[in-house]
């Protein structure tokens, strides 16, 4: 009679063992899925938003990579030519990078999720530099374990964003701050006066006769 009952205990506690090992592994699976969602938001993000006019297959291939659905797929086809006859040979390349990024949506069973991307671009062409920041809504759809956009929508105006003071124009030719002051270069007069520097007296003059 004991060991009946010993063995009924048994089978009880294996079965709840069971059943929360797989309420754990459901929820951490569900907790990957949503990250590989965010995940792909962002990288989807930054593909619709950046384009390299010195390389626009490779701008193309990487839109495609991140979008699924009529919608978007149909919008490339049908503005391709457009898009490539506007950049060809302007030199123009933006560069998307994500600042913020969270899921304000998500479906495991049905594969699919919403996601909030604060996104800032830099521009660079022979006019000029500039940056801004725009706030998007992306729908995405999980297609063979691969989040893709199938929908996105921009949120509010872009705000133009002030670049870096003193940065060089000229990417390539960056100046250096620790090369050396040549003693013997004008002076710009319009340049202004650090009141921390130490002063240099003038020589006393000297008295040819004495």
């Amino acid at each position: 009679m004991v060991v009946a009952a010993v063995c009924v205990v048994a089978a009880v506690l294996a079965v709840v063992s069971a059943v929360f090992w797989f309420l754990a592994f459901r929820e951490s699976s569900a907790a990957s899925t949503r990250d590989d969602a965010l995940a792909g938001a962002r990288q989807a993000a930054i593909n619709l938003n950046s384009v390299d006019a010195n390389d626009l297959d490779k701008t193309f291939a990487d839109i495609e990579s991140s979008i699924t659905g009529d919608e978007l797929t149909n919008g490339l086809n049908d503005t391709r030519d457009q898009f490539r006859e506007q950049f060809a040979d302007t030199g123009v390349v933006t560069t998307a990078s994500v600042q913020h990024a969270a899921l304000v949506g998500f479906s495991a069973d049905e594969g699919t999720a919403q996601s909030l991307i604060v996104l800032t671009t830099d521009t660079t062409k022979p006019s000029g530099n500039e940056r801004f920041q725009s706030t998007l809504r992306l729908e995405l759809q999980d297609v063979d374990g691969t989040w893709k956009a199938t929908r996105i929508q921009p949120i509010g105006e872009r705000i133009p964003l002030q670049l870096p003071q003193g940065a060089p124009t000229d990417p390539a030719a960056p100046t250096d701050p620790a090369a050396p002051v040549d003693p013997a270069a004008p002076v710009d007069p319009a340049a202004p006066v650090d009141p921390a520097a130490p002063v240099d007296p003038a020589p006393a003059p000297t008295d040819g006769g004495q």
